[in-house]
């Protein structure tokens, strides 16, 4: 099974978003932007097979209980593809963070080939270290974190900007894996 978690909740008590004419969104983004391109991909219909389940978690920014929650129903066998905000630099369009195993590593490379991102083997993001990819990786050896860049302050504190072409990207790359998740399992 393929499972895409993304949390659903925020740490703030109002929400403003502003597009801004540079091509960039304003606002209280953490973890908006990642549903929203979760969305984007579960509406492109790209996401109808049998094997994909998303889970819209809660607790985040608390104490994990949403991811808690989905992980008692993961099977060892199960790749989990968490999306979320970073601060992690980069000039792509989208972040690979917390990808350790090398077979994951190759197929993403592959199956995103073409795209604009960096991919990591840990988490290089300055703000947070800490999300439900690590309480996936206590059941699943297949985790990464899909990363949705952010800049201009930290995510956690109030609004910061975001390429819309990156919540394009993400949803694309969603897609993407989803459709190629049968050549990993195969693997």
């Amino acid at each position: 099974m393929l499972v895409i978690s993304c949390h659903a909740d925020t740490g703030f008590r109002a929400h403003s978003l502003h597009r801004m004419d540079d091509g960039t969104v304003y606002g209280h983004l953490d973890n908006f932007a990642g549903v929203w391109s979760v969305m984007k991909a579960y509406f492109s219909g790209r996401l109808n097979q049998g094997y994909v389940r998303i889970e819209l978690t809660h607790g985040e920014e608390t104490d994990l209980a949403g991811a808690r929650a989905v992980s008692a129903t993961l099977e060892p066998s199960d790749v989990v593809l968490v999306i979320d905000v970073t601060g992690a630099p980069t000039e792509g369009d989208f972040t690979i963070e917390k990808c350790r195993s090398q077979k994951l590593r190759d197929f993403l490379q592959d199956t995103l080939a073409g795209m604009r991102f960096d991919l990591y083997e840990g988490c290089p993001d300055p703000i947070a270290s800490t999300d439900e990819s690590d309480i996936y990786r206590e059941t699943c050896e297949l985790v990464f974190f899909l990363g949705v860049p952010c800049f201009g302050g930290d995510y956690n504190a109030g609004p910061v900007h975001c390429r819309e072409q990156s919540l394009d990207a993400i949803a694309e790359a969603i897609c993407r894996v989803a459709e190629a998740y049968p050549h990993l399992a195969r693997r």
